[in-house]
């Protein structure tokens, strides 16, 4: 009997591979788990996941395109070497006045939705508010539901009226706004009432079919967290430069420059 040959790795294998390389990076370096400046290598990444050099070199490349991931040089006759991006006061001032410029005009599309659709989705905008309000209320707070309830009452609003283009525009700073969130957020507390006052505006022009009212609202909301966060970043930047889990940069930098 002839012995089954084993079997051969296929394209849809390899987008597999490095999707899910992709997926577990993005959430190491988001939710701080690799910190800035962590050094990250492509033989790191295919040893720690079990993966071919092929789908990791594709997921590095990818959280490179996204900002989480930077050039930088390698040292004496060294190659380039790829390390988690630095954050920075002036970087979460632009990001977030991007996104709040971006929403802010998308969101006066709402005002020209039928009163019904606009009922409806101020409720939908109120009950995913009355989770962040929730998680925020549990002792400890619960950082990750509040991160998840927050983040959805944004997409909410956008998956309304932002169109394609405007959401592809989103979405490819999305990453590093979610790092932001995920690395400050939970020192900005313990008072988030001005967030919470920002969203209950947001819902209130929504409800009213304000064009301008949203468009202020949601500027207001993504601008004064800028301004929270570049204050977080000014007094405890260096103790989150600091806070990575020194056994994930030891792993996922592997024990020789690549």
């Amino acid at each position: 009997m002839t012995p089954t040959s084993a079997r051969r790795t296929t394209p849809d294998d390899l987008a597999s591979s490095a999707q899910a390389a992709y997926e577990r990076l993005r959430a190491l370096i988001v939710r701080g788990g690799l910190a800035p400046g962590a050094r990250v290598t492509e033989v790191a990444v295919a040893e720690q996941l079990a993966i071919s050099r092929t789908p990791a070199r594709e997921a590095l490349r990818r959280l490179e395109r996204e900002g989480l991931l930077v050039v930088s040089p390698g040292g004496r006759g060294r190659q380039m070497r790829l390390s988690v991006a630095p954050v920075s006061r002036e970087s979460v001032l632009e990001l977030y006045r991007a996104a709040g410029a971006l929403e802010g005009v998308a969101g006066r599309e709402v005002a020209g939705l039928p009163p019904e659709e606009r009922a409806a989705l101020a409720a939908e905008l109120r009950r995913v508010e009355a989770v962040f309000h929730e998680a925020a209320a549990r002792t400890p707070r619960d950082f990750d539901q509040m991160f998840e309830s927050h983040d959805a009452f944004h997409r909410t609003l956008m998956a309304a009226c932002a169109g394609p283009s405007t959401s592809a525009l989103l979405e490819s700073i999305r990453a590093q706004l979610d790092r932001y969130e995920w690395l400050y957020a939970p020192l900005v507390g313990p008072d988030i009432s001005p967030t919470f006052s920002e969203h209950e505006a947001i819902i209130r022009g929504v409800e009213a079919g304000d064009a301008d009212g949203i468009e202020a609202a949601v500027r207001a909301n993504w601008f004064n967290g800028a301004e929270r966060l570049a204050e977080v970043i000014e007094n405890a930047g260096e103790w989150v430069l600091r806070r990575g889990l020194a056994a994930n940069h030891e792993a996922w930098s592997g024990t020789q420059a690549r």
